[in-house]
Formats: structure tokens, C-alpha cells, sequence
């Protein structure tokens, strides 16, 4: 988790995933938007900000929608966030983010790009709050970090284009060797 210390910055923590016992992966959950079509999407970027009407959006635009899949919206940009999802201004409720929950992302999910994820048969994912088993919070003012090492990932990308490199050679040397053995042997 990366703080951010803006209201609007809202990451998924996750406390108890099931694994799905057919697959052996593990669910995730994810916060539920709407794409300028009206479509329903999937993201895990809680890097949100509010626009002109006061609507909860992604920084593409995209609506964030509570647990009835409807737009929020907020009076102002003075709100808090609880640890289940319910949204205060003030002391009053105005509503509770949409967070939805998939046993197995990678058959039930599909990139739709800008971080989005579709469902595959178009459907509705669950209810992250009623899932069985399923334990989750919120935290306002983070975000999630990136799971990747860049460092790492690019040492192991140069070592890979050496090791690229260094088979081009030896296959590009044996080339060589046979065509002169053809064509040696073809002047005899």
C-alpha cells in the first residue's frame, strides 16, 4: 500500500481469499464501475476523483457505482471512507462502494484495458459483501502498489536478451560452418 493522503485514493485490502478448489487460484475483489456505454466493468485502481456533479469517477471518466450498481454521488469532497466500504459525509451514510467478488479472475474476467475488466459471459459478479468466506477492508487516503519489482524484471530482461544474443551467435557460427562445408565440398 502506497499513501497517497488524497480522500479520493481508495485501495482493496485483502484479508481472507478463498481459493477455488478447482482451480487452486485464489478470488480477488474488485470495485465496480460503469464505462461510457453504461456497461458494468471491474477494477482494482481505487485512484478516484470526484467531477462537476460531485460523481465518484476514475480518472478516464468511468463512474464508480455502489453495491445497487448506481452512480455515487457526493455533496462535496469532504468524506470518509470505512474499513466496509460505507461512505460518511459527516456523520451520514450516502452510500456503500460496489465491491465485487470472483472465485477465479482469470476464467471469469477478461482485460478490457485503462485497467478494466469485463465479465467473460457479461454478466454481474457477486457481491463481495455477501460472499461466503470472504473478508476484505477498505482504506482511504492509499492506494495499491504494483506487484512487480522493475529493477528485478529488467536485469532479468537484459540476462534473457544475452542469453538471446549469445544463442544467435553460436547458431549464426554453425551457419557459416555448413555453408562452407556445401560449398567446399560441391567444387571437389
Amino acid at each position: 500500500m502506497e499513501e497517497t493522503q488524497l480522500d479520493t485514493d481508495i485501495s482493496l485490502v485483502d484479508v481472507n481469499l478463498p481459493i477455488n478448489e478447482e482451480t487452486g487460484r485464489q478470488g480477488s475483489v474488485f470495485f465496480t464501475v460503469q464505462d461510457g456505454d453504461g456497461a458494468i466493468r471491474y477494477t482494482r485502481n481505487g485512484s478516484f476523483t470526484l467531477d462537476g456533479q460531485g460523481y465518484l469517477t476514475t480518472p478516464s471518466g468511468h463512474y464508480v457505482l455502489n453495491e445497487s450498481n448506481e452512480k455515487i454521488q457526493l455533496d462535496s469532497d469532504r468524506f470518509t471512507v470505512a474499513e466496509n466500504g460505507v461512505i460518511l459525509e459527516g456523520n451520514v451514510q450516502t452510500a456503500r462502494l460496489g465491491i465485487r467478488y470472483s472465485d477465479d479472475p482469470s476464467l471469469q474476467l477478461m482485460k478490457d484495458g485503462e485497467g478494466l475488466y469485463k465479465a467473460v459471459n457479461d454478466g454481474d459478479l457477486p457481491s463481495a459483501y455477501a460472499a461466503a468466506d470472504v473478508g476484505f477492508s477498505t482504506k482511504q487516503g492509499f492506494l495499491e502498489g504494483s506487484n512487480v519489482d522493475q529493477s528485478r524484471t529488467m536485469t532479468e530482461m537484459m540476462s534473457a536478451y544475452r542469453s538471446f544474443e549469445a544463442s544467435q551467435k553460436v547458431l549464426q557460427a554453425y551457419d557459416k560452418s555448413l555453408d562452407k562445408a556445401v560449398n567446399e565440398v560441391g567444387r571437389l
